[in-house]
């Protein structure tokens, strides 16, 4: 290897790097595959927040900074002052909570250490869901009809008379005057029920989307993009949702890559100027076509899986950002690997034991064949997104809270 090689190696395995947004489960998978890689890992989070993060053998540190949602200004001169005291090489937001706040602050940290920020167009392009829809029809990817809701008086005149539609806020979060407003994802059964979400929507976010429900498979995209090109190709299969009718995964599975969605995904993927680690969200219809559920330009939930198939998103993104240092084009990765996440499965089995939301006019799956299916804890190519023998303390914790936060709301 060369001298040069070498050097940059090491300069790399000495960087000290606080990653944000300790709650999701992004951040500890992040967390685990940095402090693999010989980084000296700190691990923020809101305060009050459980962080499963900071339990991790692998965070050397723990911060609780200002609540970054209500708080921003704080919450960057918090995660400023955090970094000069501890020669911070990098950090790491990861959710729109983190990111949106050293965006507007980032100023202040030059000369400090490196923010892993996209491009204002690249990060609107990816949090802003009106925006993507239209940038997907720009470049000829489907996606489900979609109406932008703008004022109480073109509630009844919207298009859809098939039920259930989609409710969904255009943001996850975003501050209107100051004021914070997190986003919802809710299914309207009926014109009633519609016309009511929207009023309520209406008057807390100024504008909201409906959209046409898209049955079908759940199928990820992920790469690395840099340079007006696509590294590092990989995709998955959802097999169990938290929420049956459509939500963030339970369970997944990696699959081969085939050519139609490596090509959507490419394509919309070049045109947000995106650069970093990156998913694409699909429905794979009954007839095969890919219609588009949402982009996120930052680490997404599920990373967890790529790693465990034998791409480490994370430290090919880690390495760039700090020497930029490119991945290969691609890599062989394993298939049929599955990856669980307990709480997810659990919240899953409890939507299931509440029955068929009233009104829903789809199948829904049934309890106890779910129960059967779910009980068996290890076949081959099983892995766990939180729960590992080698760095048990994180999943322990998150199980713990997920019986606490039911506890407390029965109380």
């Amino acid at each position: 290897m060369r001298p040069e090689r070498i050097a940059e190696i090491e300069r790399v395995s000495l960087s000290r790097i606080l990653i944000l947004d300790g709650h999701s489960a992004a951040a500890l998978a992040i967390t685990r595959s940095a402090g693999r890689g010989g980084h000296w890992v700190a691990v923020g989070a809101n305060a009050g927040l459980l962080s499963a993060a900071k339990l991790s053998k692998y965070a050397r540190a723990g911060l609780d900074y200002p609540v970054s949602t209500v708080e921003p200004e704080r919450f960057a001169d918090c995660i400023l002052q955090f970094t000069r005291a501890n020669s911070i090489d990098l950090v790491l937001p990861l959710t729109d909570w983190t990111l949106t706040p050293l965006s507007r602050y980032g100023d202040r940290f030059a000369g400090v250490c490196k923010l892993a920020l996209p491009s204002e167009s690249a990060l609107r392009a990816a949090s802003d869901k009106w925006q993507t829809i239209q940038l997907a029809q720009s470049v000829d990817i489907s996606v489900p009809e979609t109406v932008l809701v703008d004022s109480a008086a073109s509630v009844s005149g919207l298009p859809f008379n098939k039920f259930p539609v989609v409710v969904k806020d255009r943001f996850s979060v975003r501050w209107n005057d100051e004021k914070t407003v997190f986003g919802s994802t809710s299914y309207a059964n009926s014109q009633p029920d519609l016309e009511r979400q929207l009023q309520t929507r209406l008057q807390v976010a100024g504008d909201v989307l409906v959209q046409k429900f898209v049955g079908g498979t759940g199928i990820g995209f992920a790469a690395f993009v840099a340079g007006q090109k696509i590294f590092l190709p990989f995709a998955w299969q959802r097999i169990r949702e938290v929420d049956p009718r459509g939500s963030a995964s339970s369970c997944r599975r990696s699959i081969p890559l085939d050519d139609d969605l490596l090509e959507h995904s490419s394509r919309l993927l070049l045109a947000t100027g995106f650069e970093g680690i990156a998913m694409v969200e699909y429905k794979r219809t009954c007839d095969g076509r890919l219609i588009l559920m949402e982009i996120n330009g930052r680490p997404w939930g599920s990373i967890a899986l790529p790693i465990a198939s034998g791409l480490d998103f994370p430290q090919y993104w880690i390495d760039w950002l700090l020497t930029g240092t490119l991945p290969p084009l691609s890599l062989e990765y394993k298939t049929g690997i599955t990856c669980r996440r307990i709480v997810g499965e659990m919240s899953h089995l409890m939507n299931l034991r509440a029955g068929k939301p009233a009104g829903w006019p789809r199948d829904y799956p049934k309890f106890w064949p779910s129960v059967a299916r779910m009980a068996v804890p290890w076949y081959p190519g099983v892995r766990y997104d939180e729960m590992w023998l080698s760095d048990p303390r994180p999943g322990w914790a998150e199980i713990k809270n997920w019986f606490r936060v039911r506890r407390k709301k029965t109380v």
